[in-house]
């Protein structure tokens, strides 16, 4: 009897673990199918999300190209018929068509671009499609784009100017694999060779032509294509092939050529100074657009004619609109994500942005034109002179010792097109690379990766187009 009973409660214990092993088994199968389904469905959401960021990217990749067309044809219009972005079997293809129209007042276009994607194994219907609109300023610089005093031209590592014409009044030094101008738009270079008597302390006579030389050093990788006059200038570079170059239809070095001297800029500094009608600190909440003020938070508006005593600073989300003349008796730093614009009731009268002290800009921040294409014209007085930022005049040992003091400082990926930079009594670096409208100073040093594009001598005569605002369409 108890060993019937023994057997019938293994026989019960079998069948109850069998129970529980089907039990789990169709958990888990439960599991594993709702596990599928959610990575199935997660699949198709990603590949979904991937392609209307293609799309995107697309729609944006025909901004750019309508933009390249308008530095070369300022009568673009806009791709009519669809272009190939990308087309493979991974990404499936990509393709895009934009319009170029005026906007309604100034210099501004209004881009649209709208980015397909499509799957390779259905060519007819988009997958995604967005689409993107941008208004464009064409802005342009006064004079040269590139104009130095005695102390010249220095371009470093692979800096590259570019779309620019060139005046140096002292000499010119490449190093690296710096370039001025491209095979295909080449550029005007004179260099007058004003940069005697050499040293540190030349006497009263500095700066006057010099009488021998060549005023333009370039190493072997280096190259300038163009028209070049330089005087005194003989030699054609280290590369047995020449570093300086015709391209496509240039004329190469002009033996013999002599670059008159040609006077910087000036700029009535007392004149500037008199006029300025509101006069505040520097550090003033309702003019510093660095801190936050409710409720207005990081916005802030100049009025014309302002002075600011003390350093200013133009950092972190400053969002700040000037409206015309300014006069800071400090430095100014431009940082971070500033964002400074030119007001539209400036029209077409530049703002002079006078600074005793040193200019920085950095960071990823942007200057911007009006519709009109104005720019600002921002001028460092600070010198190392005796007379320091009140200078009227510096000659001699003092201006050769001067010419090599930093006052200006751009750097970054600068996005300033149609704004000019004068260090008046010293030198202006600029690093990085993007769009500037001009570099002027006694001294002009351009040491960064990339190219500067300056904004006169496009190949469409006159403008640099630069991106002012950016909204994205949903239909």
């Amino acid at each position: 009897m108890i060993k019937r009973l023994f057997k019938h409660i293994k026989s019960n214990q079998r069948g109850s673990f069998m129970a529980a092993v089907l039990l789990i088994t169709i958990v888990i199968t439960a599991i594993g199918v709702s596990l599928a389904e959610l990575v199935v469905s997660q699949y198709a959401h990603t590949k979904r999300s991937a392609f209307v960021a293609n799309a995107l990217l697309v729609a944006e990749a025909g901004i750019e190209q309508s933009l390249k067309e308008l530095n070369s044809d300022e009568a673009f219009t806009g791709f009519s018929s669809a272009q190939t972005f990308f087309n493979s079997d991974q990404q499936g293809k990509g393709e895009y068509t934009t319009t170029v129209v005026d906007a309604s007042s100034g210099s501004a276009k209004i881009v649209t671009s709208t980015g397909k994607v499509y799957r390779k194994s259905d060519l007819a219907t988009p997958v995604s499609t967005r689409t993107i609109r941008v208004t464009i300023v064409g802005t342009e610089s006064d004079g040269y784009s590139v104009h130095t005093g005695p102390g010249g031209l220095i371009l470093t590592g692979s800096g590259n100017i570019t779309n620019s014409d060139v005046f140096v009044n002292g000499t010119i030094t490449l190093t690296g694999a710096s370039k001025i101008g491209t095979y295909n738009n080449p550029v005007n270079v004179q260099v007058a060779h004003q940069s005697c008597p050499t040293g540190t302390n030349p006497g009263a006579t500095y700066p006057s032509v010099c009488t021998s030389g060549n005023p333009i050093s370039m190493a072997y990788s280096t190259a300038i294509y163009g028209t070049v006059c330089a005087t005194n200038q003989t030699d054609y570079g280290p590369n047995p092939s020449h570093n300086i170059l015709p391209g496509v239809d240039g004329e190469g070095l002009q033996v013999g050529c002599e670059a008159p001297p040609v006077s910087q800029p000036t700029f009535d500094r007392n004149a500037h100074i008199s006029s300025m009608t509101t006069a505040v600190s520097g550090n003033d909440k309702d003019y510093d657009c660095s801190k936050w003020k409710n409720p207005v938070g990081f916005k802030r508006t100049w009025p014309a004619n302002l002075r600011l005593n003390g350093d200013v600073r133009a950092a972190s989300s400053c969002d700040l609109t000037i409206t015309g003349d300014v006069y800071i008796t400090g430095d100014l730093d431009i940082g971070g994500a500033a964002k400074i614009t030119v007001d539209e009731s400036v029209g077409t009268d530049r703002p002079v942005v006078l600074v005793d002290g040193k200019i920085d800009v950095g960071g990823s921040g942007q200057i911007i034109a009006n519709s009109q294409g104005t720019g600002i014209h921002f001028i460092s007085w600070d010198s190392n002179a005796s007379c320091g930022s009140s200078c009227t005049s510096i000659t001699g040992t003092e201006l050769r010792q001067t010419q090599d003091f930093e006052t200006i400082d751009v750097g970054g990926a600068a996005n300033m097109s149609g704004m000019i930079f004068q260090a008046y009594w010293g030198k202006v670096s600029i690093r990085g690379s993007g769009n500037v409208g001009s570099a002027v100073g006694q001294t002009v040093d351009l040491s960064g990766a990339g190219t500067v594009t300056f904004g006169t001598k496009l190949s469409s005569g006159s403008k640099t187009w630069t991106v002012t605002s950016y909204q994205q369409i949903y239909q």
